[in-house]
């Protein structure tokens, strides 16, 4: 029996969470379940694991992705535009149907009332993973650092960084307080939870940094960098509709325009010590991770919506 078996091993966060495992585990305990198992990342194949095909809108793929398997990592759809709990949910039945003992599923750091419409496919696949009778761990992701263009309505970062840029940062609805963490801190401490021995069955946990800042704190780090006014624009949600049309769906943009309701609310500014903990240091804080975007040091890839 595998121990372990990883979805979404050549993403952004997977990939961190692979590399982090591998050092706890030997390369013979891991599985990568792969949708082209003919394109894994060098990382991948340098390690010797073995390598399977799975994918979630293949349910009977991952049955036999998922076999001989005691835990797997289901790591959430990346797309917000596709039915995301139907494919968790054939996801987590496909691993009952496996015999899998423990399914890890990363969800997001909203709490259980959000209002959030990106939290709602999480909320009803944690709801659907609790009720399966199968051992869980639901661990909660904080919002990544490394996506502070995003929230900012930045695209183009290279545009943003030319001296002579005219790219203005805009802010939807309002600000409020995000408990940034870094992709790379999350992957790590997520990994370290699934190579753990015990401790996190049957729990939801919540992967954040050590302290909240908002949008016009991290626009004050981009003025900072870049040596000129970089202070945002609130925007009603009316005229955010109205200048994003064409862009995504409108139903995707009133969903996103939740996202800074919910940024408002608070929803976002809680803080957890377990990201800390796991590290047994602090982790890298948002400003460093912004400075090190602007400067070249870390590349800017806008998540999929």
């Amino acid at each position: 029996m595998v121990k372990y078996v990883l979805t979404g091993a050549t993403g952004k966060l997977g990939s961190r969470v692979f590399k982090e495992l591998l050092s706890h585990v030997p390369a013979s305990d891991i599985v990568v379940s792969l949708s082209n198992p003919s394109g894994p990342s060098p990382a991948i194949l340098e390690s010797g694991v073995e390598i399977r095909h799975g994918s979630y809108t293949d349910p009977a793929s991952l049955v036999s992705a998922f076999s001989n398997a005691e835990n797997i990592l289901l790591i959430s759809y990346p797309s917000i535009s596709y039915n995301r709990v139907a494919l968790h949910k054939s996801a987590i039945d496909a691993a009952k149907s496996a015999g899998v003992r423990h399914i890890y599923y990363t969800s997001l750091a909203y709490p259980d009332d959000s209002i959030a419409a990106v939290m709602q496919s999480h909320l009803a696949t944690e709801a659907y993973l609790k009720a399966s009778g199968v051992t869980y761990t639901i661990v909660r992701q904080g919002i990544y650092s490394e996506d502070w263009p995003l929230y900012l309505g930045v695209i183009d970062m290279g545009a943003l960084k030319r001296k002579d840029s005219e790219v203005s940062l805009t802010i939807p609805i309002g600000d409020g307080r995000v408990a940034w963490a870094s992709r790379d801190d999350s992957g790590v401490a997520t990994a370290r939870i699934l190579a753990a021995a015990s401790g996190y069955e049957n729990r939801t946990v919540t992967l954040t940094g050590s302290h909240a800042i908002s949008l016009h704190e991290i626009a004050a780090v981009v003025s900072k960098v870049l040596q000129r006014d970089m202070t945002p624009q609130i925007l009603s949600e009316e005229v955010f509709l109205q200048v994003s049309k064409g862009t995504l769906p409108d139903e995707t943009l009133r969903g996103v325009a939740t996202t800074y309701h919910a940024l408002v609310k608070g929803e976002l500014a809680t803080l957890d010590p377990l990201l800390a903990t796991l590290f047994g240091k602090e982790p890298k804080p948002v400003e460093d991770t912004v400075e090190d975007m602007l400067t070249g040091k870390t590349e800017y890839v806008q998540p999929l919506l």
